[in-house]
Parts: structure tokens; C-alpha cells; sequence
């Protein structure tokens, strides 16, 4: 079995044809002017020659259009497959095995596949799971947000102390119960920095009125750099103030001062740059 382009096949087709073409009629013309010998034979021979030719030209004719048969078949058959996939109801190689040694090729990539695929949702849930296990032995209210703001998973320490209830977050979008969450805001900030800090009311159906929190919230990125999670937590006041000021050292060493380019363009400026970078070699 060999795949091959359509246009080939039109091309070797048209090839096949013009050289039977060519040949028997210069058959034909060749045997009909030899005068030598039993000229009716020679007739009937060419005669034959041509009609052989002619055979073999409806026969290539019918190979040919049994293939582009046989090939829009396998397009309908993979058609179906793709279909069946859509609509989840795929589940044996049925349809390929019509496909013949190709179908047999395709479901067994598919069993490879199918066989990676549960490697992949196992090794997931199995990070799921700790990360359930870690988030409720955590001594720390914490939250777990998606991509998108929403909350998919609460600390039972946050449950326990704020007296929460998780129907209460869970699915909940951070910014319906944190008055000062800004999705977009705070996605923005998140890229430029390790975690950024907020203090928001705190409300939600099960408290009377809302209360003042202290949040630190941290990126948590994949291996294509994106932000897929982030994590909300609630600290004390004085964690709070001491995330601040490290915040702030960090502003001051980033933020050095520039030199203003009219003091650059100063001869006397540049002459000490150059007294600089001579000193360095």
C-alpha cells in the first residue's frame, strides 16, 4: 500500500493513455506499409495490434476509475469515523476495519493514543488529588481560582475558621465576593510580578454583613508560561504589612533612576562615560 497525490494519479492516467495511444497507432501505420509477404496477414496482425491496444486502454480506464471509487469510499468511511468521534459514540474500530490494512494502521494509532491519553488522565487526577490533600490539610484559608476568576476549590481551614460553607464559593467568581477584585486588573499585575496584595470586603450569603480581609495572591503558571490558576490567601494584618514592604524593596531596586538624555548629550558627561568604559578594558 503507497499514498499518492490525486493529481499523480490523473497524470500517470493521462501518461498510461497518450503512450497506448502512441504506440498502437504507429503500430498500426507500421505493419500496414510493410509490402513484404502475405499482406492480408499483415493487415489482420495490425488489425489485432490496435484492437489489443484498445483493450488494454479500457482496461486501464477501469482500474483508474475503480480507484478514485475506492478512494472517495475511504474519505466517506473516515468522514463517519470523525462524526461518530464528534458525538462521543465512536467506541470499536468497526468502521476503519472496511479500510482494510489502513484502517488496521489507524486503530492501532488509536489504541496508542487512547492507551497515552489514559496515562495522562490518570497522572492528572492524581496531581488533583493531591492537590485536594494539600489544600485541606493546609493551615491556611486558601482558594483556588481558574483561569477565568472562578473558584474551583476552598481550604478546609477557611471552611473551619470563617465558618463557610463551600456551596457558598465554590463556582463563585472571586470578583462577586471580593468587592475590590478586578479579573482583568489583577491578571495584569500577576504577569509583572511573583504576587500582589489586596484588602477587600469579604461577602458572602451566609455572613450578615461583609468583613475586611487581607489577600496575597499568587500565579501559578504551565509550561507555556500562561497564568492557568492562581491562589487566594487570606493572611493576618501583620503578614499583610510585611508582603507590603517587601513589596516595596523590590519596587525600589527595580525602579533605578534614569540619567535624563539632556545630560547625556553633555560633553562633560560623555567624557566620563568614556574615562568609564576605557577603565573597564
Amino acid at each position: 500500500m503507497f499514498l499518492i497525490s490525486k493529481f499523480r494519479v490523473y497524470l500517470l492516467y493521462i501518461f498510461a493513455v497518450v503512450a497506448f495511444l502512441v504506440i498502437g497507432i504507429h503500430g498500426y501505420l507500421t505493419f500496414s506499409e510493410i509490402e513484404v509477404g502475405n499482406v492480408l496477414s499483415l493487415k489482420y496482425f495490425a488489425e489485432n495490434f490496435i484492437y489489443y491496444v484498445i483493450v488494454l486502454l479500457i482496461v486501464l480506464t477501469i482500474i483508474f476509475v475503480s480507484m478514485l471509487v475506492k478512494s472517495k469510499n475511504i474519505f466517506k468511511e473516515l468522514e463517519k469515523v470523525i462524526e461518530l468521534v464528534r458525538q462521543g459514540k465512536y467506541s470499536s474500530g468497526t468502521q476503519l476495519k472496511k479500510l482494510g490494512r489502513l484502517g488496521g494502521k489507524i486503530i492501532e494509532i488509536n489504541t496508542h493514543l487512547n492507551s497515552l491519553n489514559e496515562m495522562k488522565s490518570l497522572k492528572i487526577s492524581s496531581m488533583s488529588n493531591i492537590v485536594n490533600f494539600l489544600l485541606d490539610k493546609a493551615g491556611t484559608p486558601m482558594l483556588l481560582l481558574d483561569a477565568q476568576g472562578m473558584i474551583i476549590k476552598i481550604s478546609q481551614y477557611l471552611v473551619e475558621q470563617m465558618g463557610i460553607g463551600e456551596k457558598d464559593l465554590i463556582n463563585e467568581y472571586a470578583e462577586n465576593i471580593f468587592d475590590k477584585f478586578n479579573y482583568s486588573t489583577v491578571m495584569i499585575e500577576l504577569r509583572k510580578s511573583k504576587y500582589i496584595t489586596i484588602q477587600s470586603p469579604l461577602m458572602v450569603q451566609s455572613f450578615e454583613k461583609p468583613i475586611n480581609v487581607n489577600i496575597v495572591i499568587f500565579p501559578i503558571m504551565n509550561y507555556k508560561n500562561e497564568i492557568s490558576n492562581s491562589i487566594c490567601t487570606i493572611i493576618t494584618k501583620e503578614e499583610f504589612s510585611k508582603y507590603e514592604i517587601v513589596k516595596q524593596e523590590v519596587k525600589s531596586l527595580v525602579d533605578v533612576p534614569k540619567i535624563p538624555k539632556e545630560m547625556q548629550d553633555l560633553p562633560l558627561f560623555k567624557r566620563f562615560k568614556d574615562m568609564f568604559h576605557q577603565q573597564e578594558r
